[in-house]
């Protein structure tokens, strides 16, 4: 039993401990955690690794190339010897090596311009990471607010409930007492039920928030995510103007996706250049080093006379003419003597043009040029698209703020409403319908006010956005 009651403390207290160690996050916080997180910006970082690392490569094909070969060669059957130029019938076997380098002088420009254009691209795939941070600041920003409109409602619910169990109480007291009937208790009681099972909506409402901030952070489901509600600005909800050109006019010098598209006209003029330097020629120089060995090739290491042979006459006395025979012995010249005895070089400049290649470099210069006019056309899609989805933004962004003015009245007049009837209700003079629909209508109308409050503030943050400013609350 002791056992069993330590095992039970130590599960509570490791209980108690890990709640208590559960990271509360800001709105900033959830924002950079995504941004650390979200497979979509670890996607848009990897692409941006290999553009960086075409502009090292670009910038390396200005360096001069070397390249070593070696190679194990055998000859069958009858061959000439290149080491003694006779007719030989056996297997050889030879070794080859050589050293090349070679470096392109001029060729229209093409590195330089090819240079240029990975340069551009890779400022492109920089900007589409930041258009894939701004896009998840965006909906992680709408979650949240989501998440703190759901606590709101939950501690207004409370509140309500509160408020109604109050009153069953009184109304109890007053029924036990004889001097009420059971029709208010009855109706009080039936409010009680629907302010519960709102109660129980506005917390499913703020679990569905939750675990959609939680998929955009990337964060574990099994994680607990507690959010710290901040305090807004009434600078925010009061503001109420916004003009379409201003804004449009900020954003086309800060918005990523702009920049992308104007980074990509200049990338294109870049490939158009590098496409129209195939007209050229190409001047180029070019170096080698070789040399072989082979195991036919041998030196005389003795000599020893073994006779001799009649070779002729002599023309006066008519005597035989003899040669001497000699015995050879050979071996192998050394692999490294041979080396250096057989190293050759070679040095030179190798021009080429290509006059016709089937209309081919023309064709790439046509579909370049046709490239750069897809790129312009794409930057004056990109700014009508900009300027259009702004003017949605500051459009959806009026009417939430007339929306939320109306609301705020609303809720001020379902108030003193509210006020009124509770009074009369409390003094026994308005009967609990009167009492119960008024409680509901001011309900109604906070929990609208609400709704309309977070939509406000949402469509600010998008404004912010367009401006270039830090979205943050």
């Amino acid at each position: 039993m002791n056992i069993k009651y330590a095992t039970l403390v130590f599960t509570f207290f490791i209980y108690n401990v890990s709640k208590a160690q559960v990271k509360k996050y800001t709105l900033q916080q959830c924002i950079e955690y995504a941004w650390n997180n979200n497979l979509d910006i670890k996607q848009s970082f990897l692409n941006n690794e290999s553009s960086v690392l075409d502009v090292k490569q670009s910038k390396a094909n200005l360096l001069p190339t070397l390249s070593a070969s070696a190679g194990q060669n055998y000859q069958f059957g009858r061959t000439v010897d290149r080491f003694t130029n006779a007719f030989v019938n056996q297997t050889i076997r030879s070794n080859n090596f050589g050293l090349n380098a070679g470096l392109s002088l001029f060729n229209g420009f093409q590195n330089q311009n090819n240079i240029v254009q990975k340069k551009q691209t890779q400022k492109v795939s920089q900007y589409t990471i930041d258009v894939t941070k701004n896009q998840i600041a965006l909906s992680i920003a709408n979650s949240f607010l989501q998440c703190i409109q759901a606590i709101e409602t939950i501690n207004f619910n409370n509140i309500q409930i509160q408020n109604t169990t109050q009153r069953i109480e009184r109304a109890q007291k007053m029924v036990d007492a004889g001097v009420s009937d059971l029709t208010i208790l009855l109706s009080l009681k039936a409010q009680l039920a629907n302010e519960k099972l709102n109660l129980i909506n506005s917390e499913s409402a703020k679990n569905a928030s939750i675990l959609s901030l939680k998929n955009l952070m990337q964060l574990p489901i099994e994680n607990d995510l507690e959010i710290i509600v901040p305090l807004i600005s009434d600078e925010v909800l009061k503001f109420t103007k916004a003009d379409v050109f201003e804004i449009y006019e900020i954003a086309l010098k800060n918005l990523p996706q702009i920049k992308a598209a104007e980074t990509q006209i200049l990338a294109a003029k870049a490939q158009t250049k590098m496409a129209n330097g195939n007209l050229f020629p190409s001047i180029a120089l070019y170096g080698s080093v070789s040399t072989v060995f082979s195991q036919s090739a041998k030196e005389v290491v003795n000599t020893s006379l073994i006779g001799t042979s009649p070779i002729g006459y002599t023309q006066t006395s008519n005597e035989v003419v003899l040669k001497p025979i000699y015995d050879l012995e050979l071996k192998t010249i050394k692999f490294g003597k041979q080396l250096e005895s057989n190293l050759g070089q070679g040095a030179g400049i190798n021009l080429s043009w290509n006059l016709f290649n089937g209309f081919t470099t023309q064709n790439q210069i046509q579909k370049a040029k046709i490239n750069q006019t897809i790129t312009d056309l794409n930057f004056t899609k990109t700014k009508n698209t900009l300027l259009s989805d702004i003017n949605i933004a500051v459009n959806t962004f009026n009417a939430a703020k007339v929306k939320f003015d109306a609301s705020e009245n609303n809720v001020e007049a379902q108030t003193t409403s509210l006020e009124y009837i509770q009074k009369r209700f409390d003094a026994g003079v308005s009967n609990s319908f009167d009492f119960i629909n008024a409680k509901n209508n001011y309900s109604q109308a906070k929990s609208s006010a609400l709704q309309a409050k977070y939509e406000l503030i949402f469509r600010a943050l998008i404004l912010e956005y367009y401006k270039g400013n830090i979205i943050q609350l």
